[in-house]
């Protein structure tokens, strides 16, 4: 295959590609942007630890329940909790310098998830309270205790949903994606449609190489 072939055969994967996934990348823009399809709240979480309120329960570290380092939500039972009548309390592990810092949770409130969420486990439904995104010492948090009024059992879940900073950021950069891509795909095609459109060049010899002997405006004619 010589290189303009492959040229070619590049253009047709760009046009391919721009108008399948470039439409694709938008659809998924609107989707973000008006927070539906897989950018809608979530409804189902999984839960990593329970603990009663007043109990100080370990997230983090050996023998707790393995949460990464970052956000988490605190979800509480039954549903119909009162998110602002919850209060949490925080610990760090004690440092190598002896020192334990501790704190309040900052009540962040919570984005990307239903008002309502059930454990995709027990099928349990909780209220999710408060997250820790972006909240004083939330890299920190070691141990957790929370109380609350009415409040019969607390839980804690990665499972926290994209905020609306995030997902307006996704939506607007599938939107500058996916419009790239559309144009790149309408560029290659208007290219394959200029090469159509140009004429043929005909061979100035119709008949062949008029060799080495040949003279004049036709053929030797046989001496007699």
């Amino acid at each position: 295959m010589n290189l303009r072939a492959r040229f070619r055969t590049v253009v047709a994967m760009w046009i391919f590609v721009g108008l399948i996934g470039g439409p694709f990348m938008l659809l998924i823009a609107a989707a973000a942007l008006t927070a539906s399809g897989p950018f809608a709240p979530r409804d189902t979480v999984s839960v990593d630890a329970l603990f009663s309120p007043g109990e100080e329960v370990k997230v983090r570290g050996k023998d707790a329940a393995s949460l990464r380092p970052g956000e988490f939500l605190i979800l509480a039972h039954p549903a119909t909790t009162y998110p602002a009548a919850v209060t949490c309390q925080w610990k760090s592990r004690v440092y190598t310098t002896g020192e334990q810092r501790s704190g309040t949770v900052e009540p962040v409130p919570v984005e990307g998830v239903e008002p309502v969420v059930t454990d995709t486990g027990s099928g349990v439904v909780y209220r999710p309270v408060m997250t820790t995104a972006r909240g004083t010492g939330w890299m920190e948090i070691d141990y957790l205790t929370c109380v609350g009024n009415g409040v019969e059992q607390f839980a804690v879940t990665e499972d926290s949903g994209m905020s609306a900073m995030a997902r307006t950021s996704a939506g607007v950069v599938a939107v500058l994606f996916g419009l790239l891509v559309t144009g790149l795909g309408f560029g290659a095609l208007k290219l394959t449609r200029h090469w159509a459109r140009q004429p043929a060049v005909p061979s100035p010899y119709l008949y062949g190489h008029p060799g080495p002997h040949a003279h004049g405006l036709g053929p030797r004619s046989p001496q007699r």
